[in-house]
């Protein structure tokens, strides 16, 4: 059966459809799908955590996310493996302000 809306054509399957869960508010005051995903998850806390990070973090995060890595892989490497990324890290860093040197805002991601 085909019914007409002022949005165009209803058919039959279009209202017997399901709807999602509701978002509801944790006790942090974020909210997530009464299903159970962790805030941790979350776009919208993923998002905050990067933007309070400061651009030095930032910018070492991005380095780490182009090297396939994460903070966590460097925990579980060995002290020599680790010292050999982290001097990676420094090397990388110092190159983008060897670039930008002279420039205002040097020290500032607009990547993001």
């Amino acid at each position: 059966m085909t019914s007409i809306s002022a949005f165009g054509p209803v058919t039959a399957g279009m209202t017997t459809a399901t709807l999602k869960k509701p978002l509801t508010a944790d006790a942090s005051g974020s909210a997530q799908a009464a299903g159970g995903i962790s805030s941790d998850d979350t776009v919208e806390q993923k998002f905050l955590k990067y933007a309070q990070m400061s651009p030095m973090d930032r910018m070492r995060a991005n380095i780490l996310k182009s090297m396939g890595l994460s903070e966590q892989d460097l925990k579980t490497m060995t002290p020599d493996q680790r010292a050999a990324v982290e001097q990676k890290i420094k090397e990388l860093i110092e190159q983008a302000f060897q670039k930008n040197a002279g420039k205002a805002g040097q020290a500032v991601d607009i990547s993001a």
